[in-house]
């Protein structure tokens, strides 16, 4: 039998660096999604369907695991390597760090920073 490999979500996904960041520091300590959606408005304002879009690129781009057991999001090796960019972008850039997007290669998790901010997120 031929099995080709279907690649999913090939295309980069872009997500805003407030939102982001949240949702990585909720994961810290682990926090279910109930949890991390209060943390959310206290940085920017967005629904609970983009919230989950979020959660589940982070999860599906190893930023972020859940743990069935405990019912939590945890942060893992590649969210702390990406909050510790988010934090040099910070200290280095002049914008406001709410208006900055990341832009996320799903093949290899390679990370850019656009100055930029889009209505859908």
């Amino acid at each position: 039998m031929n099995r080709e490999r279907i690649n999913e979500d090939l295309d980069p996904i872009y997500l805003n660096v407030g939102i982001t960041e949240s949702i990585l520091l909720a994961c810290i300590k682990g926090s279910s999604f109930s949890e991390i959606e209060f943390q959310i408005p206290r940085v920017i304002s967005t629904s609970k369907a983009v919230l989950r879009k979020y959660m589940n690129y982070m999860v599906n781009n190893s930023f972020i695991s859940y743990n069935r057991i405990r019912k939590v999001y945890l942060i893992e090796a590649n969210g702390w390597d990406l909050l510790y960019s988010i934090y040099s972008l910070r200290e280095s850039s002049v914008s406001d760090y709410v208006d900055l997007i990341i832009k996320v290669d799903s093949n290899n998790n390679d990370l850019e920073y656009e100055n930029k901010r889009t209505d859908s997120t």
